[in-house]
Formats: structure tokens, C-alpha cells, sequence
């Protein structure tokens, strides 16, 4: 999905307090070049058309602030400006009474209409004075996770501090913007909204709303913006804070069938060797010790032999083993169906994390062929865990997916003998053919891939024998559980996003 500012420049309407003296100034232009001259006829046709012309121009700054109000409004919060009144709906409806008693009044020649307008006019002086001092001295903060898992709830917490004096902080509204990866399918992103009651002065309060996921993908949260319309709710007053925090969503993580997992452990265990790995693929000497039966003679070292009288040879140690590599290949096709991808996806960073957990290797490895081709390695499960999944969160399907550089990577980097290697691919025939040509021209004699390779050709009813995923609770997408109360004496209340994730939010008090 497209961010919103690579969406098509389409209008969308708002009504804020610049655009509503705008149109009011036009349609003073307009009554009094049609009134003035019946009310006084001394008025010549040349100040007529001024008014006219000057009618016309704030008609047209009118129109264009209501239509596309908020993307100037996003240009000049980066531009710094970051306040921006805004008349709600009741404003206007209470703006329009205002002017028909003005209008009746002019038009009547009655003083009681006028008289009421100005009554009317000063609580809207106020609440404007009003709603400016709520937003005085007020910060945000955001406090969220850095990661996130698919079809779990996610908490964020907005922290308001007050930092004024004396005065409290009445009814703010702060709506945090999530958008990117796949959040929304249409054209607006989604916001968390979080209501605040009252913040005394030089105190902080804390919100939270929660977050639901349904695609993986890096998430941007932010830029926030908090608002007030106390105490009349006639006028609204918002100022924009551009801090933003980064959500990385990694794929669903599910559950290896037994019977798969047994076949491995047997086709790992057939593939081992007795010997010590020395030789070609080892890559660190580590000492000279006794010979022992069973020893490759070839490694025998002669001139410690001589010096002790006894047969020594060199032993090696391999510092870049891995019991199990992880190879992810994401070509773009026609025929390959979404879900598919996303569940080879789930099923390289389930066996990711369960590499980590069983897995004796000293490295652990996932590769992956896709629009940017990765290879994560790494000595520390949890480091390799977060690193894989963060690398599948963001990875993406692409013509240009090439299987075969992957591996002649793998080879380079790592050194192979017994290595189990776990490879999904739409395209199992063309895989087969990749690890044989890769395998010759290695240059290691030895090198066998296509043996110790077990291929799972990522289609649903293949991998549906190797992975059993967490059921998609759509009702409960559509419905999320009740918040639990977090204190600041706050009230639960839900909404709902649309089919790629969804929002709960908080009010505090």
C-alpha cells in the first residue's frame, strides 16, 4: 500500500477556522455588493465591483482550504507550523445561526436579532480564548514495542504531560496515525485514539490503545496529533507532534507436525559422519594432538611425528557449522496464490525459531531469494531469531528472485558437509537442477547439495503437512475483547479497522 502522500492528490474536505473566515468574508462581499447599493444609493457601481472582485478571491481561498485543508495542513506542519484550528460540525451549525440573525437583522432593520448575535458571538470568542489555552504547554509521548507478531494485540501507550502552572488540561483527544505494510487496503490510514478527561496542572496522564495485526510488514506510527473542543464543543484547536516510532510485524509462527519433524531428525542423523571434519572444508587449525584409530592419515603432521617418536596429526575446527540452513526461495508467479507465500513465510521463521531452540549447530542460517536477497547468520539464538524474523517481516516476492546466487552464497560462506538444508520453493523441479549445478561448480569435490537437501515445494497442501498454524479467529478480528482497564480510571471502548488490522482504544481520566 501505497503512504498517503504517493496517493493520488484526490480533495478532502475540512472545515477549519481560516477557511470558514473565508467564506464568511466572501459572503459579506457578495450581501453587501447586492444591499448597499438599495440601502444607499449613493453607492457607485466601481465599489460594487471591488466587492465583487473581492468576493470572488475569498470564495475561491475558501474553497480550496475546505477541499484540500488537510493536505496544506500536512505541508505546513513540516514546514514547522504545527497548530490548526478547525470549526466542527456544531461550530458551523452555530456559526450559521449567528449569521442568519446578522443577515435578518441588516436586512429587517431590527435591533433584537442583532442584539442576540452578539450574545451568541462572545461564547464563541471564548471557547475559541479557551481551547487555545488547553493545548498550552502540552507533550506527547508514545511508548510501544519494537516488535509485534501477527494476530497478536499490541498496546501503545500515549503519555499527555499538562505543563502548566496552574490551569488543568480539559477533554484532549490525541489520534496517533498507523500506517504502511498492509494495514489498510483503501486510501486512509488507520489512527488509535485515546481521550483524556482532565490533566491537572504539571502532572502526566497515560492512555492506551491496542493494535491488532493481520499482515506482516514494518509499521510507522505517528505523526500525533491532540486536540480539544472545551468547553462548548463549538471550536477545535489541534496541534501536530511529528515523533514517530517504527513497528516491525513478524509472520505467524506455527507448530511442526511431528511426523515432518521425525523425518528430519532421521535424514540428519543418516547423514552424519564419524570422522572429524578436517580437511577441505575446515577453515580454523586448532592443535597438533595424538593419532587416533580412525584418523585420516593424510592429516598425519611428520614433523611432530619425528620430533616425539610418536604419530601426531593436525586437527582442525570448523567455526561456521550449522546443523540446519534455512533457504526461503519467493519468486514472483501468477500462479502461487497469497496465502501460499504468506504460509512459506510462517513455516521458514517457524523453523527459524525452532532451529534455535534444538539445534547444536554453532551458526544458525537462513537465506532467502526474493526482491532483496538475504543471508542471516549468526552464533546467538536470540540474535539470530530477531534478525531472521525481522528480515521475513519485510521480505517480498520478485521476478527477479534468483535461487541460484543464493546458494552459491551459502556455499561460500559457509562450509558444508552434513548439513541439513531446508529448502521451500514453489518451484521444486528448478531447485533440483540449481543445487546440482551449484554443487559442480563449488569446486569442492565432496559437495553434495541436492543429498542434503529436503525440498518443500510451498504449495497449501504441502506445506499443510509440515506446519500447523494458529486458527484465524475472524470473529474476534472483528470484535476485539474488551481492553483491560490500565488504570488512570479509564473507560474501554472499541473500534474496529478494516480487514488487515484492528484498533481498540482507551479513554483516561
Amino acid at each position: 500500500m501505497s503512504s498517503p502522500e504517493g496517493s493520488p492528490f484526490r480533495p478532502s474536505f475540512s472545515l477549519s477556522a481560516t477557511a470558514l473566515t473565508q467564506l464568511l468574508a466572501s459572503f459579506a462581499c457578495f450581501l453587501g455588493a447586492f444591499v448597499l447599493p438599495i440601502q444607499f444609493p449613493e453607492f457607485g457601481p466601481l465599489s460594487q465591483q471591488v466587492l465583487l472582485i473581492l468576493a470572488v478571491i475569498t470564495l475561491l481561498l475558501g474553497s480550496g482550504n475546505v477541499l484540500f485543508g488537510r493536505r496544506l495542513s500536512r505541508l505546513l506542519t513540516r514546514v514547522g507550523k504545527r497548530s490548526r484550528v478547525v470549526i466542527p460540525r456544531e461550530g458551523v451549525v452555530y456559526l450559521a445561526i449567528m449569521l442568519t440573525l446578522a443577515v435578518g437583522a441588516l436586512l429587517g432593520h431590527r435591533n433584537m436579532p442583532l442584539l442576540v448575535f452578539g450574545m451568541m458571538a462572545g461564547p464563541f470568542v471564548l471557547n475559541g480564548w479557551i481551547v487555545y489555552v488547553m493545548l498550552k504547554n502540552v507533550s506527547l509521548a508514545r511508548r510501544v514495542p519494537r516488535h509485534a507478531m501477527v494476530g497478536e494485540f499490541v498496546v501503545v501507550e500515549i503519555e499527555v504531560t499538562n505543563g502548566k502552572r496552574v490551569l488543568a488540561s480539559h477533554l484532549l483527544e490525541v489520534r496517533d496515525r498507523v500506517s504502511g505494510g498492509e494495514l489498510s487496503r483503501g486510501s486512509r490510514d488507520e489512527e488509535g485514539t485515546v481521550t483524556f478527561l482532565r490533566i491537572p496542572a504539571h502532572d502526566s496522564r497515560t492512555g492506551r490503545y491496542q493494535l491488532r495485526f493481520a499482515t506482516r510488514g514494518q509499521y510507522l506510527l505517528g505523526p500525533m496529533r491532540v486536540s480539544s473542543r472545551f468547553p462548548l464543543g463549538i471550536g477545535e484547536r489541534g496541534q501536530i507532534d511529528s515523533q514517530t516510532s517504527q513497528l516491525v510485524v513478524h509472520p505467524q509462527v506455527g507448530t511442526l507436525l511431528p511426523a515432518w519433524q521425525r523425518q528430519q531428525k532421521e535424514l540428519s542423523e543418516a547423514s552424519q559422519r564419524t570422522q572429524l571434519r578436517m580437511g577441505l572444508f575446515d577453515d580454523e587449525f586448532h592443535r597438533i594432538r595424538e593419532f587416533r584409530p580412525g584418523d585420516n592419515p593424510r592429516s598425519i603432521h611428520w614433523k611432530s611425528t619425528a620430533k616425539r617418536g610418536q604419530l601426531m596429526i593436525r586437527e582442525y575446527q570448523q567455526n561456521r557449522h550449522a546443523d540446519s540452513l534455512v533457504v526461503l526461495d519467493l519468486p514472483r508467479s501468477s500462479a502461487w496464490s497469497h496465502e501460499a507465500i504468506e504460509m512459506a513465510v510462517s513455516l521458514a521463521a517457524t523453523i527459524c525459531v525452532d532451529q534455535t531452540k534444538s539445534s547444536s549447530g554453532g551458526y544458525y542460517v537462513l537465506a532467502m531469494a526474493a526482491q532483496e536477497s538475504r543471508l542471516v547468520s549468526s552464533r546467538s539464538p536470540g540474535a539470530f531469531r530477531e534478525e531472521a524474523l525481522d528480515a521475513l517481516a519485510t521480505c517480498q516476492p520478485s521476478a527477479m528472485a534468483n535461487l541460484e546466487d543464493v546458494f552459491t552464497m551459502v556455499v561460500a560462506e559457509h562450509a558444508l558437509h552434513d548439513e541439513r538444508i531446508i529448502l521451500i520453493t514453489p518451484r521444486p523441479a528448478d531447485a533440483a537442477d540449481v543445487l546440482a549445478k551449484v554443487s559442480r561448480e563449488s569446486g569442492f569435490e565432496r559437495l553434495d547439495l541436492a543429498s542434503h537437501t529436503s525440498i518443500v515445494e510451498a504449495s497449501l497442501s504441502a506445506m499443510a503437512a509440515v506446519i500447523e498454524l494458529p486458527d484465524e479467529a475472524g470473529d474476534d478480528r472483528q470484535s476485539p475483547p474488551p481492553l483491560t482497564q490500565h488504570g488512570d480510571n479509564g473507560s474501554a471502548r472499541s473500534a474496529t479497522a478494516d480487514n488487515a488490522a484492528g484498533l481498540m482504544m482507551e479513554e483516561a481520566v
